[in-house]
């Protein structure tokens, strides 16, 4: 089955690599812990696109992870964390691959980083790496 095509949801440069289940020393929490998507930095306030066409299934606040958007595509699921509050996408909008969905703010759990994107991909319920998409 082919894969929904993929672009970088931010313009910048991957400065966190998905860790599997190697634990990553975490600077802001002070702990060691697996690093389950990939940080993209970016502007505080940079437009943040869908990286692939789908469905919005979640816009909330995410915790730790700050506010969120899911959309679904196909089986896959991606998460997109470090958001501010004015998601412009709202649960069941259909979105097109580049459609703007937000603005980047801030990771709460990464706050020492620079500023970026939290980016999660789920296949089925298993985290997957988003640089296999991205490679793709």
């Amino acid at each position: 089955m082919q894969e929904p095509s993929f672009s970088l949801p931010v313009e910048g440069r991957v400065t966190a690599p998905y860790s599997g289940d190697e634990l990553v020393y975490n600077q802001t929490l002070e702990d060691w812990r697996t690093h389950n998507g990939i940080d993209i930095s970016a502007a505080s306030g940079a437009p943040v696109l869908a990286a692939m066409a789908g469905e919005v299934t979640a816009v909330g606040d995410g915790g730790i992870w700050g506010n969120q958007i899911e959309i679904a595509s196909g089986d896959l699921t991606l998460r997109y964390c470090g958001l501010n509050a004015d998601a412009l996408v709202k649960v069941g909008d259909t979105v097109a691959q580049g459609q703007q969905i937000a603005t980047l703010g801030e990771v709460p759990a990464e706050l020492a980083e620079e500023p970026h994107l939290h980016l999660e991909v789920r296949r089925g319920e298993n985290l997957i790496d988003p640089g296999e998409l991205m490679n793709g």
